[in-house]
């Protein structure tokens, strides 16, 4: 496995897409101080999970991401990818994929993602796939400067974690911590179970008292039901006698009520048909006056159109001349759109071919590359994992088959012991008939409590509905702000984004407004200088009109060498107005309009700006009013006689002259970017509030959910567990009367037949497991075989397989660009397509204004003459009609006045029936309420109804001595004292909780030995390890030291012999020197000594690749060209990636890549082959 290729996109100084790629052997990063070369290392580190920011000599993570310079705008993300070849399954990715691609990206806003292969995946995924490999962001595989120094500068205890990850073992100290976890757990779990013991110990005492009492209590209390359910029937029946006699008298009463209610009812008839008669003469009379108030308007509306049409003959003979000339420019547009849509067209059909032609291509090297995809590694894999799945089936098969076989032993010795005792199954036949009578007992008990049960479960799942409603609305709610919300965040940022980039305004503007730096005086473009109440928005949009993205300029000669700027660049054209030349203009008619109704002010008065630019914001809005409605600018513009420009709210407009603007068009919607960005933050502000308290009170509601869901729960437990019992009680009970004759005999018999069939099944499955180990021995044997045949012929396919992947992937790349660039062209002609149709449907729009007006407003203008006429001679036959209606009013008024006094004489009789009745209704309700309250005792104390009572309840004849009788019993009862009926069933549970926590308590005691057993076998795992990789590595370093410094003695030694907290001590004692430790050593040799001890790890723990960041800057330039030389003793499977200054370590490198700042801030990258470079 090596380190094949990585993209850097937006990572620190990498603002550029950068592909940096590696082949194995050494490769040098070189460049000049601050042009970037860390920040390859620190991309490489970051990708593989690092999560500290200072690690990456930044304050916080999103530091990394490009931050741009005085040329280029800052980046929105970071994204680095790795791809390493892992074709001899060095990483336990997918053994489908002989690549492996690790990508992250980051953005501003502080979202990450991570992506294994293309899927995404965690941060503990990264972590997971490259623990215990030598690889990852805190291994040895990438080292800087400052970790060369952290060898010899920390303290052994800190050292030891360089030989641990050699050694392997993070694993195993990750899980004895968490078994250590489990541990300290289990240990609390048994102290609160002992704790629990106790207090359980100290209830069951009271409890037992208290279930006597509560036993005689309810023996004392069935009594007391029955006699006072006697006493209730008896009061009954009394009140059912009052009750039939009072309602009797009540319906005589309603019967004379009714026949009163008849003759109320024809007067009601004939009241209501006058009422209706009158009402609709009322409404006909209001319609006519409405109808001679619109003939009165409309008269006047007609007189001034008539005037109206005078005035704008005159005007249409002006604007037929400028439309004429409007008509010729649009004419010269559509000919140059039309020769560029035909250009762009040509190139697409072109494109398209080249596109196609490269398609052909990749399917045809897709194919090859399928033919070869069946890599030997592959198979051999395969193979592999064919092979150990039969060593596993084999193991267990045969601990099955020991199993069997001690089953099969201990069956034939309980056979052969088998005795029975008349005696004591008689006894047990005894015990048998008690045990009956007492389940018979306890099964009426269990039926009573889980009726309470299901009566509480009920009225806890109403109460759940409710709160549940409660909580969808509230849910709708603030998911409907969550939209809302988005929605307005959404408009935020596109509108920052169009306020960052000009890309709302013309050609021209933009070009001016992005390139100030190089224009002196630009102060800015209109749209954006001003500021007003959002209710003015649609008004002041039209009347700025194009005017809102006029540019403001200090002087003229900004305004000219801007305009020479666009000319000489073919960058569109810009209306300017400099600050030294533009003239305010005054609205002279100010004071005679502002009592006019609608009116609100001068458009330059709506506005807020910069005092110096009042003169250029009054030449475009310092002349127009805005008016409120359309009907009230229509009366202003009349009464100006149509010489001032008027907008209204809606965004009609009235123009010198009487031409009128208005309508549904699309209206520019990011022209007033700062001012709708001013609003947008409001509102969200407020949104946010709004969102916190509904999120508040969904929170609430969910924790109500839940105490819900706790009780439901419980009681759903309670009643599933009493049903259990329940049918438990009811089969216990069933079994003990079957059983009682035969019980002894039939056991026997069962016995004796289960343990022979047992015994012949067992004998049967150890004959077939011998069967199938034999069949498992054969299969691997050819396993085998086959093994030794795949391994010759993998070395020829994969070169052809890596020389046709370089073929196809340059095809991709290919086609790739093709698709990009056919794209682009085919936008610019669906733009250039939009453009034509807007200039032909604006060509459409001129010739049909150029239609002959004049003659039309002449025809118009007889047509309001014969209007006028019509409308004299309707308002003439409504003041006739108004005459007839007058009199009709005045006769229904006087039937109505005569009914109302025969009504008078209904309402008395009524009144005096109606007195009497609610003297009887009053002692109807009272015997009602008496009779409802012992019928609802009956019902919810005895659960029986009347007529069944009737039935089976003995009524008083003497009911005064049964009242006596019940008060005696009711004193036997109150003489018992406090009574706990729970008490029964709270001395069960607490008894059964009680067995069942000793038992867990031993279940957990179990637990905590095999932990403990467990952390004892990993301790011992990691000993041998560490022992080993030490010891190994100690040897390893006492060569490589040699070699390193051409003589002189090195040693490694552990400070206790503690095998897993020990440190590690580094003595060495460098050529013609004694014996001493790292800190009497010169800087130059504690880097070489650090180095020696990382290659001697290296030669004992290989990783694929090492990253190594201007380690060897402390060293002179021999023991440099010896560090260069010393890489080169590695063979191919190990790759070094180096960032270097010096030049023994360039000259030991196979290829180097240089790093640049061709522009300040933004780093680039070449490469050298140089085995090519010296042939």
């Amino acid at each position: 496995m090596y380190l094949k290729k990585m993209e850097i996109v937006g990572f620190k100084s990498f603002a550029d897409r950068t592909k940096v790629e590696f082949d194995q052997g050494v490769t040098a990063i070189v460049g000049p101080n601050g042009s970037g070369k860390s920040n390859i290392v620190e991309a490489l580190r970051w990708v593989l999970g690092e999560q500290s920011a200072k690690s990456l000599r930044g304050g916080k993570m999103p530091d990394v991401i490009f931050s741009g310079t005085e040329k280029r705008h800052a980046m929105n993300y970071a994204q680095v990818t790795a791809y390493f070849d892992n074709a001899d399954h060095y990483l336990a990715s997918s053994k489908d994929n002989e690549d492996v691609i690790i990508s992250r990206q980051l953005y501003r806003n502080g979202d990450a993602e991570f992506r294994l292969n293309g899927k995404k995946c965690r941060l503990r995924d990264i972590h997971d796939l490259f623990l215990d490999t030598g690889l990852g962001r805190d291994s040895l595989s990438i080292i800087s400067q400052g970790r060369i120094e952290a060898v010899f500068n920390s303290k052994a205890e800190d050292r030891r974690a360089i030989f641990e990850e050699a050694a392997g073992v993070l694993k195993f100290k990750s899980r004895r911590n968490e078994t250590e976890s489990k541990l300290s757990t289990t240990q609390d779990n048994l102290d609160r179970l002992e704790d629990i013991l106790y207090e359980l110990k100290g209830q069951l005492v009271p409890l037992e008292a208290q279930k006597t009492v509560a036993l005689r209590f309810q023996t004392l209390d069935a009594k007391e039901k029955a006699l006072d359910l006697s006493v209730l029937m008896g009061q009954l029946i009394a009140e059912k006698e009052k009750y039939d006699t009072t309602n009797t008298a009540l319906i005589e009463i309603s019967q004379a009520l009714l026949k009163l209610s008849d003759h109320k009812k024809t007067y009601d008839e004939q009241w209501e048909s006058l009422r209706f008669a009158r009402t609709k003469v009322e409404t006909q009379q209001e319609a006519l006056q409405k109808e001679t108030l619109q003939l009165t308007e409309l008269k006047s509306e007609v007189t001034r159109k008539i005037e109206l049409f005078d005035v704008q003959k005159n005007s249409s003979q002006q604007s037929t001349k400028e439309r004429k000339q409007h008509l010729s420019e649009l004419n010269e547009k559509l000919s140059v759109l039309t020769a560029q849509e035909k250009s762009a067209h040509e190139k697409i059909t072109q494109l398209t071919q080249e596109k196609n032609e490269l398609d052909q291509k990749i399917k045809k090297l897709n194919q090859k590359q399928d033919a070869l995809s069946e890599a030997p590694e592959l198979v051999m894999e395969r193979l592999r994992e064919t092979y150990v799945d039969l060593v596993n089936q084999e193991a267990q098969l045969s601990n099955t088959k020991t199993k069997n076989q001690a089953e099969l032993e201990h069956l034939i010795q309980k056979m052969s012991e088998r005795n029975a005792s008349t005696k004591e199954n008689a006894q047990r036949l005894k015990d048998m008939t008690t045990a009956l009578n007492e389940a018979q007992n306890e099964n009426h008990k269990l039926k009573n409590t889980i009726a309470t049960l299901l009566k509480n479960y009920e009225s806890e799942q109403e109460k759940e509905k409710k709160r549940a409603q409660k909580e969808r609305l509230a849910q709708n709610e603030m998911y409907d702000q969550m939209n809302l919300l988005n929605k307005d965040k959404a408009r935020l940022a596109s509108l920052e984004n169009i306020q960052e980039t000009h890309s709302n305004l013309y050609q021209g503007v933009r070009a001016v407004m992005q390139n100030q730096s190089q224009i002196k005086g630009i102060i800015g473009v209109v749209a954006d200088l001003l500021t007003f109440d959002p209710r003015y928005t649609t008004a002041i949009d039209i009347a700025l009109g194009g005017g809102s993205q006029n540019i403001v300029c200090e002087d003229e000669s900004s305004a000219k060498h801007a305009i020479a700027y666009l000319r000489e660049r073919r960058l569109g054209r810009a209306t300017f107005l400099p600050l030294t030349t533009i003239k305010p203009r005054n609205f002279s008619a100010y004071e005679r309009i502002s009592s006019m109704t609608g009116f609100i002010d001068t458009a330059l008065a709506l506005v807020s700006a910069d005092k110096k630019l009042i003169p250029a914001l009054s030449s475009l809005l310092g002349t127009t009013a805005v008016v409120d409605t359309a009907e009230n600018a229509t009366a202003i513009a009349r009464q100006m006689n149509y010489t001032i420009r008027i907008v209204t709210l809606d965004g009609t407009q009235i123009n010198p002259g009487g031409s009128y603007s208005g309508g549904a068009g699309k209206r520019n919607s990011t022209t007033f970017t700062q001012t709708e960005i001013k609003s947008l933050k409001n509102k969200i502000e407020t949104a946010n509030e709004q969102l916190k308290i509904t999120e508040h009170t969904v929170a609430h509601l969910q924790q109500e959910a839940k105490e819900n869901a706790r009780v439901l729960t419980d009681l759903r437990a309670q009643g599933e567990e009493k049903r259990f019992d329940e049918k438990s009680l009811a089969l216990k009970i069933d079994q003990l009367k079957e059983n009682q004759s035969n019980l002894l005999a039939l056991s026997a018999l069962t016995e004796s037949s289960q343990s022979k069939n047992r015994v012949t099944a067992l004998q049967q499955e150890n004959k077939i497991l011998i069967e199938q180990l034999a069949k498992i021995s054969q299969e691997k044997q050819t396993i085998e075989s086959q093994l030794e045949a795949v391994k010759g012929n993998a070395q020829t396919q994969n070169d052809q397989k890596t020389h046709l992947l370089e073929t196809l992937n340059q095809s991709k790349l290919d086609f790739s660009e093709k698709t990009s660039e056919l794209r682009f062209v085919s936008t610019d002609e669906n733009r250039l397509t939009r453009e034509k149709a807007q200039v032909t449907a604006e060509i459409a729009r001129v010739l049909d204004l150029l239609s002959p007006q004049i003659e039309y407003a002449d025809e118009n203008r007889h047509h309001l003459e014969k209007q006028l006429n019509t409308v004299l001679e309707k308002l003439k036959t409504a003041n006739v009609k108004s005459v007839s209606l007058k009199f009709e009013h005045e006769d229904i008024v006087a039937q109505m006045e005569e009914l109302e006094q025969h009504n008078h004489d209904f309402i008395e009789q009524t009144h005096a029936l109606n007195l009497q009745k609610t003297r009887l209704d009053l002692q109807f309700e009272q015997i009602k309420a008496r009779l409802i309250e012992k019928q609802n005792r009956l019902n919810s104390d005895f659960e029986i109804s009347f007529e069944s009572a009737l039935k089976t309840t003995p009524i008083p004849e003497d009911l005064e001595q049964c009242e006596r009788d019940l008060k005696n019993v009711s004193r036997q009862i109150k003489a018992l004292g406090p009574i706990n009926l729970d008490a029964i069933q709270q001395f069960d549970e607490v008894n059964e909780r009680y067995q069942f926590l000793n038992r867990q308590k031993t279940d957990l005691s179990e637990a905590k030995t095999l932990l403990l057993s467990t952390i004892d076998e990993m301790n011992d795992e990691v000993k041998a390890r560490f022992k080993t990789t030490f010891e190994a590595i100690r040897e390893s370093f006492k060569t490589t030291f040699s070699q390193m410094f051409v003589g002189g003695q090195a040693d490694l030694a552990l400070t206790s012999d503690n095998l897993l907290e020990a440190g590690v001590e580094i003595n060495v004692q460098p050529p013609g020197k004694k014996l001493s430790s790292l800190n009497l050593m010169s800087g130059g040799e504690k880097a070489l000594t650090a180095l020696a001890l990382i290659f001697a790890i290296l030669r004992v723990r290989t990783v694929p690749f090492v990253v190594l960041d201007e380690v060897e800057a402390a060293l002179d330039e021999v023991n440099v060209k010896r560090f260069g030389d010393y890489m080169n003793h590695f063979d191919n499977s190990n790759q070094f990636i180096v960032v270097t200054h010096r030049r023994g370590t360039m000259a030991a490198a196979k290829a180097m890549y240089g790093v640049t700042m061709a522009d300040a801030g933004v780093s680039k990258m070449m490469s050298v082959k140089l085995d090519t470079t010296r042939e």
